[in-house]
């Protein structure tokens, strides 16, 4: 009889306690059309303002390689963005946001 009513009480309190768990909801995703196209630009932009992001990274991988693969990895590198800045120092705040690219 006491098994019973422990069965009873878990069968009616597990709804209950299913629904408790707090949800927390993540940022939403900003999705960006693929501005592949554009690494050449951003690249060559960036070796105009002589920005160290614009050079060989050290393994010899160019600039241009370095955002197409990256890009292609799904991280949007905003290289559209890149190629509007007029210093070094307004690539990471005006470019430099979680972005994530949507495949054409």
């Amino acid at each position: 009889m006491r098994v019973a009513k422990i069965l009873l009480a878990l069968l009616v309190m597990s709804p209950i306690l299913m629904g408790t768990h707090c949800q927390v909801k993540p940022p939403p995703i900003v999705i960006e059309p693929d501005d592949t196209a554009d690494c050449g630009a951003a690249c060559a932009h960036l070796r105009a303002l002589s920005c160290p992001e614009g050079m060989p990274l050290m393994d010899g991988t160019s600039c241009v390689d370095f955002c197409i693969q990256t890009q292609k990895d799904g991280f949007a590198l905003a290289p559209s963005c890149v190629v509007t800045i007029k210093t070094c120092e307004e690539l990471e705040p005006k470019c430099a946001k979680p972005r994530y690219h949507q495949d054409p």
